[in-house]
């Protein structure tokens, strides 16, 4: 899956659709017959799932993106990764939108030491 900079890589992956509206009117150079009649509502990632968004990075092994939402709920050891530091924890929700992280439970942080320091 990718979208804009987003980027998630897994061994399985599902994607839920609903109807949408129809459109008011056809797209340029599509027959009315050819437009989908559905968009992404979820997308499920299961096993070795490796997201990347510019310079973050997080792995886990069951991650769920709400495309409304704008968010991903990853569970089953997520690790992530921005600018030297390492959080984990066992249930992480990624708000994409507002480019912050939830994380809930044992949670952990490392912050590794740079040369500015």
């Amino acid at each position: 899956m990718v979208q804009e900079e987003l980027v998630v890589h897994s061994d399985i992956m599902i994607v839920y659709f609903k109807e949408k509206g129809l459109p008011t009117s056809p797209r340029v150079g599509q027959p009315p017959s050819q437009q989908s009649k559905k968009e992404i509502r979820f997308i499920e990632a299961k096993g070795n799932v490796k997201i990347a968004q510019g310079e973050s990075r997080a792995t886990c092994q069951h991650a769920l993106f709400d495309k409304k939402a704008e968010k991903i709920v990853l569970r089953g050891s997520p690790v992530a990764w921005q600018a030297g530091t390492r959080i984990s924890g066992p249930k992480m929700t990624m708000f994409l939108k507002e480019n912050r992280s939830v994380v809930e439970g044992g949670t952990r942080v490392t912050i590794e030491e740079t040369a500015e320091n």
